[in-house]
């Protein structure tokens, strides 16, 4: 819901969720990679964040513009110490864990209407996509990119 209709509950579970997990795992992988001087954190953040505002997903989108803001952190804090760390961030992925809320809300638009959201291709994206471009941020091939976050929202936000 929009700011009005979330409740404090509401929020709460989104920046646990959302932020303090991501948080806590850095903290935990972060000692070891000091150690080795070398590692690569890829975070999951979302084009509903600080990319752009989809309506009524407030504790949502704040939570994962706070991914993006706390990517750059990390980045910028380890840098020095050969730790990269960047985002992804999706637009509508199908997953087995899609809520039954925004599976209803893509099937119930036109097609046409699908079409104009993602000019690329009117579908949601594929999770292997997604995960390609982890892969790739963790690997050496990626070893010049930090503190970046990458879009793939099949053109949403073009």
């Amino acid at each position: 819901g929009s700011i009005l209709e979330m409740k404090d509950e509401d929020l709460d579970f989104a920046v646990n969720l959302n932020v303090k997990a991501m948080i806590r795992t850095i903290r935990a992988v972060l000692p070891g990679m000091l150690e080795r001087k070398d590692g690569s954190i890829v975070n999951m953040a979302s084009v509903a964040s600080s990319v752009k505002g989809v309506p009524n997903r407030f504790a949502y989108t704040v939570t994962k513009a706070a991914v993006i803001g706390l990517t750059k952190s990390v980045a910028a804090d380890y840098v020095a110490s050969g730790i990269r760390c960047n985002a992804i961030c999706p637009g509508s992925i199908s997953t087995e864990i899609a809520s039954a809320a925004h599976i209803k809300n893509i099937h119930s638009q036109s097609a046409e209407r699908y079409a104009l959201a993602y000019p690329m291709n009117p579908r949601a994206g594929a999770s292997s996509e997604i995960a390609g471009i982890a892969l790739f941020l963790a690997s050496d091939d990626a070893s010049y990119i930090n503190g970046a976050h990458i879009v793939a929202d099949g053109g949403w936000t073009a």
